[in-house]
């Protein structure tokens, strides 16, 4: 009898065995079949059909045949995007905040060794000094003259820091979008969180081998910002969603990209006690999101410091340094809130930056600008009354209100030559 029921059983466990081994051959299979698919079209891809404005390779290291790519408009005072950490194509990810400025300054996107149409680089470390010296090899090659605005995001920020810090001279300001904070190195939750994003890239990196991102760009374009390239139609044609879909086949979490963020501990704690020096204009952009998903861990115990005291504790003169909360996703802000992150750049690039009497702390929505910042003495409130008109006036309402003793309103007309108009009408429509 007991014979009996093993041998029952022994049966049930060869056909559960039979069957898995028959479907685990057929995802094999499948899987081997998208990595050769997917091999095959991303070669096609870097050997590159395109032949755009947005690719423009520069040779940085001509011994070995490495470039870098960049993409440069407009005329003007020089700024420099430093595109966030996987970017698969900053020229056009950032394409909201260069369509907001070209028509007043020269603005130049960066693509990183890894990133869009650069090309991969195994040999050289992706470290501070390593990618300050690059950045600086293509703006010499290419002629384009300091001093230079850096707008860096996420990661970018560190090296941003670190170019002031080694050539003080070409700097004139920085502005950074969602930075990674050198202080965070001093926060033991922070820099479990640091590495966890660490070994999560290391992981993630293997779905690159399968194509599996090329696919979810089309099953959902939301992952990706798509959905909202597409509803800024005066700033992406359908030809620029096809360069950033085909980008994202090519250079999702490259093997340069992996090489980089496991240096990311080593370069934040090379720069953990950087302060911007104290006549250094500089803007901190901090989204709604990443601000209460820090201010969270603080509350709670984890953390010791929270979004804005990382952003506090890096600034030295309050009058010309200053902190935005934008309302919006702690990825792809100038995505997610375009009209919030371009107005609070172009307000800033033009001079409107007394953050001890005006808006030191703006979150935007959909409809409106609002305005909270507090510290000891202050609470600011900033509602966005903004059009783009035909003599280029931005018009902002700011309401200053002093919890202690005071209150009063401020009303500014900020004229901004040579803007564009069609941007800002769709975005704030």
């Amino acid at each position: 009898m007991v014979n009996k029921i093993f041998l029952k059983i022994f049966g049930v466990l060869d056909i559960i065995k039979d069957f898995l081994v028959a479907w685990g051959l057929k995802i094999l299979i499948v899987i081997f079949a998208l990595v050769i698919m997917h091999n095959v079209i991303k070669i096609s891809e870097i050997s590159s059909r395109y032949q755009g404005e947005y690719k423009t390779l520069t040779p940085i290291y001509e011994d070995e045949k490495k470039f870098m790519n960049y993409y440069e408009v407009g005329q003007g005072p020089t700024v420099v995007i430093l595109p966030e950490f996987g970017s698969q194509s900053p020229v056009t990810q950032y394409k909201t905040i260069v369509d907001s400025l070209k028509d007043s300054y020269r603005v130049v996107v960066v693509e990183y060794f890894g990133y869009g149409f650069s090309m991969s680089m195994s040999k050289h470390e992706r470290l501070n000094d390593v990618i300050v010296e690059e950045i600086i090899k293509l703006l010499d090659y290419r002629q384009i003259s300091g001093p230079y605005t850096l707008i860096a995001a996420d990661t970018s920020s560190i090296y941003a820091m670190r170019f002031q810090q080694k050539y003080p001279e070409l700097v004139s300001s920085i502005i950074s979008i969602d930075s990674v904070y050198p202080a965070e190195y001093n926060d033991y939750y922070r820099m479990n969180k640091i590495r966890d994003r660490i070994s999560n890239v290391n992981l993630t990196s293997i779905w690159e081998l399968t194509g599996f991102e090329r696919i979810l760009s089309y099953v959902s374009p939301k992952t990706f910002y798509i959905d909202k390239m597409k509803e800024l139609t005066n700033n992406y044609t359908k030809e620029e969603i096809s360069v950033y879909r085909n980008r994202i086949g090519s250079a999702y979490l490259t093997r340069t990209m992996v090489r980089e963020i496991n240096k990311l501990e080593e370069n934040i704690k090379q720069m953990k006690d950087y302060t911007y020096p104290s006549h250094l204009p500089v803007l901190q952009i901090l989204s709604s999101e990443k601000k209460d998903i820090y201010e969270y861990a603080k509350n709670s115990g984890d953390s010791k410091v929270n979004l804005v005291d990382l952003a506090q504790g890096v600034i030295t003169n309050s009058k010309i340094q200053g902190i935005n909360v934008i309302k919006g996703d702690d990825q792809m802000l100038q995505l997610s809130n375009p009209t919030g992150v371009t107005l609070a750049i172009r307000n800033f690039l033009a001079g409107y930056y007394d953050f001890d009497s005006f808006s030191n702390n703006i979150t935007t929505n959909e409809n409106n600008t609002n305005a909270n910042n507090s510290d000891e003495n202050n609470s600011n409130v900033v509602n966005d009354n903004s059009d783009i008109s035909n003599n280029n006036i931005i018009n902002v309402n700011a309401t200053v209100t002093n919890t202690t003793t005071k209150s009063s309103t401020t009303n500014s007309s900020n004229s901004i030559s040579n803007t564009s108009k069609d941007v800002f009408q769709v975005e704030l429509n």
